[in-house]
């Protein structure tokens, strides 16, 4: 059973519009990470946050109905809490992005934290384990070299290709480069699940 199994079945319009809040999210994250509002702005913003809250919670679906991380059309199928990956091609056995880790995903000196590094490898080589119908698999391991810092607000290609396959195991590797600069490399192992509803 491959990950497409477990599509959300939104509509069209209700992908169109979700990607749009996706956007409006995601641009929202970094003005706030951005900016150092007063407490007055603040508290409206907690209560306008909390407003939301109320009107979204009462519509909350079983995880295999839901928009977040199951609209395959959406980059890193609609995550909210994971940077945007644009996939450029994937075949079988290589996969190859860009991404922009905006202010809010930033650790420190201009960089992206490193956190959200490993959570782009770890959606990457995901989505290349389960292409070509492959079976469902789970992360067992994902080791991550930092071999240089990478900057927030500004382009970031990743390559990853399949480096083995031993039955159930599926061995990964991953490169995120700046320009000419190799900033990271990832080893990881997926293993195949053996109840996919799991």
């Amino acid at each position: 059973m491959s990950w497409s199994t477990f599509t959300s079945p939104a509509s069209p319009a209700q992908v169109r519009a979700y990607g749009s809040v996706l956007d409006a999210l995601h641009a929202f994250h970094d003005a706030l990470a951005s900016a150092a509002p007063g407490p007055e702005l603040l508290d409206r913003l907690a209560e306008d946050l909390r407003g939301w809250t109320d009107t979204l919670t009462p519509m909350a679906v079983p995880e295999l109905e839901r928009l977040a991380g199951r609209t395959l059309s959406l980059p890193v199928r609609g995550h909210p809490a994971v940077p945007p990956f644009v996939v450029d091609s994937l075949d079988g056995d290589k996969i190859e992005g860009t991404v922009t880790f905006g202010a809010f995903f930033l650790g420190g000196g201009g960089s992206a934290h490193g956190g959200t590094i490993l959570t782009i490898f770890d959606e990457v080589l995901g989505v290349l384990a389960v292409t070509q119908s492959r079976a469902a698999s789970r992360t067992a391991y994902l080791k991550t070299d930092f071999r240089a810092t990478v900057p927030v607000d500004t382009p970031v290609r990743v390559v990853a290709w399949v480096d083995r396959v031993e039955g159930r195991k599926r061995f990964l590797r991953g490169e995120m480069w700046v320009g000419e600069t190799l900033c990271a490399e990832a080893d990881a192992l997926f293993v195949v699940v053996r109840d996919p509803t799991a």
